[in-house]
């Protein structure tokens, strides 16, 4: 499991969140956090805020295969709970973007 580092705040407007999530009426904002992924037990930690935040996602293999495709820093956007990994695609010179939704498992542990 990689281990998660601080998370650095930016005031970047996060991109469109996939379909099946609601558009809110305010803009997004994200911030750039390292996951680690646990294959075993599907959880997803990183730090935000320097608070340990740990959250579950079914198919932990595709945020795995992501990150490790990545050409971008990952983005967390709390207000959404969307992690948004950029990866390289052949003919998309800037990536592409793959959002991952989750709700948090455990939330708040001190870093």
């Amino acid at each position: 499991m990689a281990h998660p580092a601080a998370a650095h705040p930016t005031t970047a407007p996060l991109a469109a969140p996939p379909a099946h999530v609601a558009a809110p009426s305010t803009q997004l904002h994200h911030v750039r956090v390292i996951p680690g992924v646990d294959i075993t037990l599907g959880t997803v930690t990183f730090v935000v805020n320097d608070l340990l935040e740990r959250h579950w996602f079914h198919e932990p293999r595709l945020i795995a295969r992501a990150l490790a495709q990545a050409v971008r820093p990952a983005r967390w956007c709390p207000e959404a709970q969307i992690l948004t990994l950029t990866v390289a695609a052949a003919g998309h010179r800037a990536g592409v973007e793959k959002h991952f939704s989750f709700a948090p498992a455990v939330r708040g542990l001190p870093f």
